[in-house]
């Protein structure tokens, strides 16, 4: 991915016709388009035992795919590095991760289904690695834990944003990410330097306490 602004996905059928215009059983209608939705069927089928209208099963076996994705390309970012330089490859990965795949990022969003053990673990294991991360930066306990919702708010809407294309005056979103990553981050050293103890509170507290400009 590049640092420029980029195209949305629906700015080469723009040329053609308003998405607006497009309904799902057009989009169905096609040849293409049905090889391609009794293939993704027959896969999740073949991989279930479940019949292929099973709605809830499709959302199970994409959640708990998209969850193993995320977790090996966080392991393989956080490779040789420690404590917020670890911090901020994994984030990065995370945000390229959501905008590349963005339906496969959603489910990694929704909390587990209480009865799939499987995708709950799933679901777990990225939480235990994302704490044990935060655990590098001296953020311990419920503030590892704040800090890692922090974070996903920040990945989700800023990977929502760049998909859509939403931002106004922005020339790089690879450059306006890591400024984010930048006052994340700060915050946190903040909050560290003056102890594990409350830490973000002590940052947010530090932060809102300067005069105002």
């Amino acid at each position: 991915m590049n640092g420029s602004r980029r195209a949305t996905p629906w700015k080469g059928i723009r040329s053609m016709k308003h998405p607006r215009d497009f309904s799902i059983d057009e989009i169905l209608a096609s040849s293409w388009g049905r090889r391609l939705a009794d293939d993704i069927a027959a896969e999740l089928e073949l991989a279930s035992g479940e019949p292929r209208t099973s709605v809830p099963e499709i959302r199970r076996f994409f959640a708990i795919k998209s969850c193993r994705n995320l977790l090996g390309r966080l392991e393989s970012a956080r490779n040789g590095k420690s404590s917020f330089s670890a911090l901020r490859a994994v984030a990065g990965e995370m945000r390229r991760f959501a905008v590349e795949h963005p339906g496969l990022a959603a489910a990694t969003f929704r909390a587990p289904v209480t009865e799939c053990p499987e995708w709950r673990r799933a679901y777990e294991e990225i939480q235990e690695f994302m704490v044990a991360v935060f655990a590098e930066c001296n953020l311990c306990g419920r503030e590892g834990h704040d800090a890692l919702q922090i974070l996903r708010c920040l990945v989700r809407g800023f990977a929502l944003h760049e998909f859509m294309d939403a931002f106004l005056h922005t020339y790089s979103y690879d450059e306006a990410y890591e400024r984010a990553l930048d006052i994340f981050i700060a915050g946190l050293r903040v909050g560290r330097t003056k102890g594990p103890e409350s830490a973000l509170r002590q940052a947010v507290s530090a932060a809102t306490s300067e005069p105002r400009i």
